[in-house]
């Protein structure tokens, strides 16, 4: 895992860098990661096998960055590089995090478009949110269920928002008496 050559702006060694990687759940609730590291070591008594401990808190976000000072390799009796884990967000099969927000993406059938339906979303803490639509749905539309989102890591007992959007799906056909009695049922304004 270790070995950064090269040497920094400062004249020291770079860091090394590694990706964490962490699911959308373990970003949502917090979590601990145990890291090991294997480095070169120069100085007697300095193990080259390493272990750290990450305390994820609720709400990182990707691209946060944990450094451990001196835990790489040595690159002088005494002197070692930095080890920096990166967060990178796993993708999720249903939401998408945007911010602090999360955004899912629900098909409706196009009767519901126009009608209003009731669409059930699974959150990251294993509940079910069930959400009345009463609204026509356009193609721009969107539905806001505030405090539903991420945590908000500088603000405790915070949450971002839940933002659904919707694909209309439109029938194959329409047998012909129905498309009459669609053409009398919808205004054409």
């Amino acid at each position: 895992m270790m070995g950064g050559n090269g040497m920094g702006a400062m004249g020291g060694k770079r860091p090394c860098v590694s990706d964490l990687n962490l699911s959308l759940e373990e970003l949502f609730k917090g979590t601990t990661k145990k890291m090991r590291i294997t480095r070169k070591t120069q100085s007697q008594g300095r193990s080259p096998k390493f272990e750290v401990e990450i305390n994820v808190k609720p709400g990182w976000k990707s691209g946060t960055k944990i450094t451990f000072q001196g835990e790489g390799d040595e690159y002088a009796p005494g002197q070692a590089q930095d080890v920096i884990f990166v967060v990178k967000e796993k993708k999720h099969p249903y939401l998408k995090r945007d911010g602090n927000n999360l955004v899912y993406r629900a098909k409706i059938p196009l009767v519901d478009a126009l009608s209003g339906f009731k669409v059930d979303v699974p959150t990251l803490d294993n509940r079910t949110l069930r959400v009345n639509i009463r609204d026509v749905v356009t193609p721009t539309y969107t539905k806001i269920v505030q405090g539903e989102g991420m945590p908000k890591p500088k603000h405790p007992g915070e949450r971002g928002d839940l933002v659904i959007t919707f694909d209309v799906v439109y029938p194959r056909s329409i047998p012909t008496d129905a498309r009459e009695k669609l053409k009398t049922l919808i205004p054409r304004n």
